[in-house]
């Protein structure tokens, strides 16, 4: 019998008995702070954060390397990601000077990604606005206790931000043709070209930053939606935001008649580990899993064995309701279309939805249209969406695709996509 990780067995209980309940399962293993985790992602409505699908594939170093000045590279299958420091200058006794900063790592250059790449997409600009000060943005970022000194929060914050503008960033990806001959293309893209904006003498905080225009548009078509609740519950742990999002990522592409399987050396080599030392890696991993991420993504189905790890078509992060919501429900694989009996054509939705998986995709059919409903009410088709972010995320994303499914259907107007009253 499958053994389900802690976190969810929490959830389960906090969703099936209450919260009573699943506090003392919690504190009978004691992980109290598990069940707070579970409650605040439980209890909250989603709130989207994005990253770019390569970086929750592919992730930065844990831990400062040895030589930090090295390019990372990382490889997930076909596609290899380089982040190159490169040399900036600063101001020391007076002199402008040139000075390599390394290359980021941690958990705090994951939430600032996070944190920008959000801003990106939630404002369709490539000109992000930190904050009026460098305070005012640490708490745009959920920091609410803010310390300076050398080793104070402001301080390597700062610091972590500096390194991450610096670099240059390379995306590659390889593939086959049809003729069998290898292709490749090498995309130079770079995180940002224009900052501006200082909070301090030697000007190290940037208050706007511009995203490369190729960094944007690639970012626009590859950026993988997250929970801003469950990123502010793993934000301490490097491994455990590096474990959400690559699952966010993965899950939902997953084919869902059967599971993906990898070895442990695999996992390693995406999360940037040399693999020197596979039984700690294992155990971090599996520990992370257990106590944090599965609290924060109850519906992810994943099985982290001694052996081999399996990974099952699961929703995406957002998509589940709030606890004390009347549509609490435990998503099923399926999606839900609606067969009005009062069209002409009660297959309508059946068959528009089949369109719709044709032209994006079985993932993003699963991940967007799950609970989606196909309804004819005076006349007029609509699309009702669950919650406002999946409504704007379809009408944002996929107009060409309900196009194609309404010509597919032979319907005059493209539906019109409205959240479902609750």
């Amino acid at each position: 019998m499958r053994r389900y990780p802690l976190g969810q067995q929490v959830y389960t209980t906090l969703i099936t008995q209450g919260q009573d309940a699943a506090a003392e399962l919690a504190r009978d293993a004691g992980q109290l702070d598990l069940f707070n985790r579970v409650r605040s992602v439980a209890c909250e409505e989603p709130i989207p954060s994005f990253l770019h699908s390569a970086l929750c594939a592919m992730s930065l170093p844990v831990r400062r390397p040895v030589d930090d000045h090295a390019p990372i590279i990382r490889q997930d299958g076909q596609y290899t990601l380089v982040i190159t420091p490169k040399a900036v200058v600063q101001s020391r006794d007076g002199q402008q000077v040139l000075h390599t900063l390394g290359v980021p790592y941690g958990s705090l250059p994951r939430l600032i990604l996070i944190h920008i790449m959000t801003e990106a997409v939630r404002t369709k600009s490539r000109h992000i606005v930190l904050g009026s000060s460098f305070t005012d943005w640490m708490r745009r970022m959920g920091f609410r206790t803010i310390s300076y000194g050398p080793r104070g929060s402001a301080t390597l914050i700062r610091q972590q931000l500096d390194r991450l503008l610096a670099c240059e960033w390379m995306i590659r990806w390889d593939g086959d043709s049809e003729n069998g001959t290898k292709e490749f293309g090498v995309k130079e893209i770079k995180l940002t070209n224009e900052y501006v904006g200082s909070d301090s003498k030697g000007g190290s905080f940037q208050r706007e930053i511009y995203l490369s225009e190729d960094f944007f548009t690639h970012l626009s078509k590859h950026a993988v939606p997250l929970n801003e609740h469950a990123i502010s519950q793993l934000r301490e742990s490097a491994t455990a935001l590096d474990l959400y999002t690559w699952l966010a990522y993965r899950l939902p592409r997953i084919n869902p008649k059967r599971p993906a399987l990898l070895s442990w050396q695999q996992l390693a080599s995406h999360f940037g580990n040399d693999g020197t030392n596979i039984r700690k890696f294992r155990q971090t991993v599996r520990d992370a899993w257990e106590r944090q991420v599965s609290a924060v993504y109850p519906e992810a189905r994943a099985e982290f064995d001694g052996i081999v790890i399996r990974l099952h078509a699961s929703p995406a992060p957002l998509q589940h309701t709030a606890i004390g919501r009347p549509k609490l429900t435990l998503v099923s694989p399926t999606i839900e279309m609606a067969d009005d009996k009062s069209t002409p054509d009660a297959n309508v939705p059946e068959r528009f939805f089949a369109a719709i998986t044709a032209v994006v995709g079985a993932a993003d059919a699963k991940a967007f249209f799950r609970n989606t409903q196909l309804v004819c009410e005076d006349g007029v088709w609509r699309l009702k969406a669950p919650s406002r972010f999946i409504a704007d995320w379809i009408t944002g994303h996929f107009s060409v695709a309900l196009d194609r499914a309404r010509q597919s259907v032979e319907l005059k107007h493209t539906p019109e996509v409205v959240v479902a009253a609750r």
